[in-house]
């Protein structure tokens, strides 16, 4: 959980969870007074404070049928949507409003219910004396009377606030009355309103109907016209008679034709004639066929018995003869017959022919006099039809006006509140102090991190960094005499023996042939003093090598010691114009190795990265036991964070009353998110005068720190 809250920290860079608790622990008297202050006085408003009470009820308003169309209606979301807000929209109307205003009784009742409300004495001085008319009335409905839709629902939630339980409780009971009267009322009115226009449609129809019918009067009369109705059904029935006639007479009429060709085929021959149907079926030809069929038949017999000049088989030949004779007389009497027949068969033909033309043209004219009846007729029909519906439309709206009712469903009826909702002291009290509590440490907070600075250890305690050391505040300094090297000038000095304390502190945590960045989070913190001076006291008993990092500043040690040879530093080794053994110095009078900035001032970042930095290191912890890096600060630049990423030990220097917290926690976070850390703290200018810090110092020992 306290990773979590540090990691959000992080993102706001604010500071360390730790630093929190020290800056609440730091002014938590203060934290608590102003809090309980803020909140008494918060409970004191709380408590006089008007109650109100919360009275509510839960109805539903049906959809009207009439008003559905389609299935889609049914379900759109949009169209249920709009509804509903239709529906809040005329329960918070102003119509509805006046019918609770100008209801008498209801008014009456309000006005009772306010003169009860009791107020206590702040009240009484501080509010005026409410007029309980119709304005003040409408008032209170706009201001505490709320609707809500229960989303995907019909269902509503009506809520009112009043000082008086009963005057919310008969608020929405009015309310709900006076919905449900508005709704009735305005169905009435739209009834009524579609009622006259139905009367006044039908005085209309009638006219139409009145001026339809005479046109049709007049186009009988003119036409000579009484109902076309049955003449056109007899005129379709005669013609399809006379059609079927035709039809008929036309195909015997080919049978006829088919015969006579069969006829002239077979030039007078007896059997060929007789092989023709109509010919051979006819009676008096099938009767004397018969009679020579029967004759041949008996010749044959007489044959057997007598001579051909018998009598009797003379006698048959005669008969045979004569019915033969016979025969070919009747057949061409038929052939006669037929021809005569084709021919009125042809005459027939042509008369029904005329006849069909005659009868369908006299349809046509009756199909176009009916087809001008046809549109007057419809003409009136239409008009009566829509008589016949508004007139049914007008009962409906006079059976309407006596059966309108509400679609407003009451689930819940209004509650009469048993306790007030607000104020709430307790709450209020609670909520007060822990917002208060919450933005006083916000006000100091940011005021000790904008305003404040680093005055002892105490203030750096929290964040578990080992204090590597504490510099005592030089006042003056003898004559003579350098910060910058005092540890060799006056050995005999405070100051000194911090150095020792810190180098003791150093040589026990930290393991030789390694590489110490010394930085601040600004110029003037005393980074370079603590870091020279330390070096001059490593020196003492082992092999160290000083760096100056700050490659943008011309060099501090070139100004300060006289040098035997051209000057080349860390810019010109960084940039390949000098090689390493061409830029390390000997400090005049000590062993110490130094490396100044050089001449060259350029970004470190634009030339060489961590890697390139840490392999440069790597290679002088072969030869030294100690190599210090003077680094430039971590605000202004950013080759500071270059350096910590590749030194094996991080130091932070502070000056005390003089660095500023939110400085300090700033850079800390700078370096903490290049994935680097702080090794030590070293607190510089410290006033050691005073008792407390004079303590601190001297209780202070290698011991109290753990080993990263």
């Amino acid at each position: 959980m306290i990773d979590r809250i540090n990691s959000l920290i992080n993102i706001f860079d604010v500071g360390d969870l730790k630093f929190f608790f020290l800056v609440a622990k730091k002014n938590l008297k203060n934290l608590i007074t102003l809090s309980l202050i803020f909140s008494l006085l918060v409970f004191l408003i709380s408590s006089n404070q008007e109650k109100k009470f919360l009275s509510k009820a839960t109805i539903v308003i049906e959809p009207d049928d009439n008003k559905i169309v389609n299935i889609e209606e049914v379900y759109s979301i949009e169209a249920q949507s709009n509804r509903i807000n239709n529906q809040m929209a005329i329960l918070k109307s102003d119509e509805v409003q006046e019918y609770i205003v100008k209801d008498k009784k209801n008014s009456m009742k309000f006005k009772n219910l306010y003169s009860e409300n009791k107020q206590n004495f702040f009240q009484r001085i501080l509010t005026k004396k409410k007029n309980i008319d119709e304005d003040f009335l409408k008032s209170i409905l706009t201001e505490n009377f709320s609707v809500r839709n229960i989303p995907r629902s019909d269902v509503l939630e009506l809520s009112f606030v009043s000082t008086n339980p009963k005057i919310s409780q008969l608020a929405l009971i009015s309310i709900i009355d006076s919905y449900q009267r508005y709704e009735i009322d305005s169905k009435i009115q739209i009834t009524n309103y579609a009622n006259q226009k139905i009367t006044e449609r039908l005085k209309e129809l009638v006219a139409q109907m009145d001026v339809a019918q005479k046109k049709l009067s007049d186009y009988k009369r003119e036409n000579n016209l009484v109902d076309t109705g049955n003449v056109k059904e007899l005129k379709i029935k005669e013609i399809q008679s006379i059609s079927s006639r035709i039809v008929d007479a036309k195909k015997n009429y080919q049978e006829q034709q088919n015969d006579l060709l069969s006829i002239k085929v077979a030039d007078g021959d007896v059997d060929a004639l007789l092989a023709i149907k109509d010919l051979r079926s006819r009676e008096e030809i099938s009767n004397i066929k018969a009679s020579l069929n029967a004759n041949e038949s008996n010749i044959q017999s007489l044959s057997l018995i007598y001579t051909d000049k018998h009598p009797k088989i003379i006698q048959a030949h005669d008969l045979n003869e004569n019915l033969q004779s016979q025969l070919k007389d009747i057949l061409d009497e038929n052939i006669q017959q037929k021809a005569f027949e084709l021919s009125n068969l042809d005459n027939f033909i042509k008369l029904s022919e005329e006849e069909l033309q005659k009868a369908t043209d006299e349809l046509r004219i009756i199909e176009e006099k009916e087809a001008g009846m046809l549109k007057f007729s419809r003409e009136v029909e239409s008009s009566r039809k829509l008589y016949e519906s508004f007139l049914q439309r007008v009962k409906e709206t006079n059976e309407a006006q006596n059966l309108q009712v509400s679609k407003l469903k009451v689930i819940e009826t209004p509650n009469l509140p048993l306790s007030h909702f607000s104020p709430q002291p307790a709450k209020n009290f609670i909520l007060a102090f822990l917002i208060s509590f919450f933005a006083v440490y916000g006000l100091l907070y940011f005021r000790e991190m904008n305003s404040s600075v680093i005055k002892s250890p105490e203030a750096i305690d929290s964040l578990n960094i080992p204090q590597i050391g504490i510099l005592p505040r030089v006042d003056k300094l003898k004559r003579g005499f350098h910060i910058l090297q005092m540890f060799v000038e006056d050995g005999a000095s405070s100051f000194a023996e911090a150095i020792r304390s810190s180098r003791a502190t150093i040589e026990s945590k930290f393991s030789k042939n390694r590489s110490y960045m010394v930085t601040s989070s600004n110029p003037s913190e005393g980074k370079t003093t603590f870091a020279f001076n330390l070096a001059l006291s490593l020196e003492k008993a082992n092999k160290v090598l000083f760096i100056e990092a700050d490659i943008r500043r011309p060099s501090v040690l070139n100004g300060f010691y006289q040098f035997d040879r051209e000057i080349l530093g860390l810019g010109e080794i960084i940039t390949g114009t000098a090689q390493l053994n061409e830029a390390i110095f000997k400090v005049p009078g000590t062993n110490l190795d130094i490396i100044t900035s050089g001449e060259k001032r350029f970004d470190m970042s634009d030339i060489v990265n961590k890697e390139q930095i840490k392999k440069f290191l790597d290679v002088l912890k072969m030869e030294y036991d100690y190599v210090i890096v003077d680094s430039p600060p971590v605000q202004p630049v950013s080759d500071t964070l270059i350096l910590t990423q590749a030194s094996d030990y991080n130091l932070f220097v502070i000056r005390s009353e003089e660095t500023r917290t939110a400085s300090f926690m700033s850079s800390i976070k700078k370096i903490q998110n290049v994935g680097a850390k702080i090794n030590g703290i070293i607190i510089n200018d410290l006033d050691t005068s005073k008792d407390s810090y004079y303590s601190y110092y001297y209780s202070y020992s290698p011991e109290y720190y753990t080993k990263n």
